[in-house]
């Protein structure tokens, strides 16, 4: 896709957030009322301690905004895709986006943003970046940050994407749509208060924690000389997903029928 195309895309998308205001009004309040109440149930944990498995009310607070700054980049670039994609490929109308001289992988992605979750993100970002200041990391550190970051949104994306995808084979995927969601959900809190073998699925295979915990993991590993490992396999599990969502695609729309 080139940059005229996917800015003419872009401002598609905001002619559509522009046409339906008050849904995208709703849309920004929920997102930070959802927010609010994380924030605010965390106040009440630590009403009677500043530490919790050594876990402190900071600890919490950025583990949450850093969740949220990666889920809503991740909203912003792709869900308007991922929300249509099962519908476009049930009922056919994928036809458009198959014929394009394009790659239609990378095209059905990018095709559309969604200018809301935008809203939120210009909040949480800065806010992320103010909380995890306090941690005083090192220019190293804040590039490891950095890349979990850009890495937890493509993990994002992929893990998603692969949900979705399953529409070229069965229709109703309600039950399984919930998994990414689920999964995020369980980000919201420390991996210390995970048990054992439950953080280390989530550390190391579905390394989601290592993208909302990534100012503690990060901070541990390099003081103790290590690299992080969380955030390693967070950026080899990315790989792995997006290369696995690029061949289901690639062999889902050998099943796809158009609707013409």
């Amino acid at each position: 896709m080139n940059l005229q195309l996917y800015l003419r895309l872009v401002a598609q998308s905001m002619k559509e957030f522009l046409t339906y205001r008050m849904t995208s009004f709703f849309v920004i309040l929920f997102g930070f009322m959802f927010t609010a109440i994380d924030i605010f149930s965390v106040g009440i944990y630590y009403q009677f301690d500043n530490s919790i498995n050594g876990v402190s009310q900071n600890d919490y607070i950025t583990i949450i905004l850093s969740l949220s700054t990666v889920t809503y980049t991740y909203l912003f670039l792709f869900i308007a895709a991922h929300e249509s994609l099962s519908d476009d490929i049930i009922q056919g109308n994928l036809d458009y986006t198959l014929l394009r001289p394009l790659n239609s992988f990378l095209y059905y992605a990018l095709r559309q943003l969604d200018f809301p979750s935008l809203i939120n993100l210009i909040v949480y970002l800065p806010a992320t970046v103010f909380y995890l200041m306090k941690y005083h990391f090192n220019w190293i550190e804040w590039i490891w940050i950095i890349l979990v970051y850009i890495v937890g949104v493509a993990f994002l994306f992929s893990i998603n994407q692969i949900v979705v995808e399953f529409a070229f084979w069965k229709d109703n995927l309600n039950s399984i749509k919930a998994f990414p969601e689920d999964l995020n959900d369980s980000a919201k809190r420390p991996a210390r208060f995970f048990p054992k073998i439950l953080r280390i699925i989530l550390t190391n295979f579905l390394p989601i924690l290592a993208i909302s915990n990534v100012a503690i993991l990060v901070r541990k590993s390099l003081l103790l000389g290590f690299i992080p490992l969380s955030c390693v396999s967070l950026i080899v599990s990315t790989i792995l997903l997006f290369a696995i969502a690029y061949f289901v695609w690639k062999k889902g729309i050998k099943h796809y029928f158009s609707a013409n």
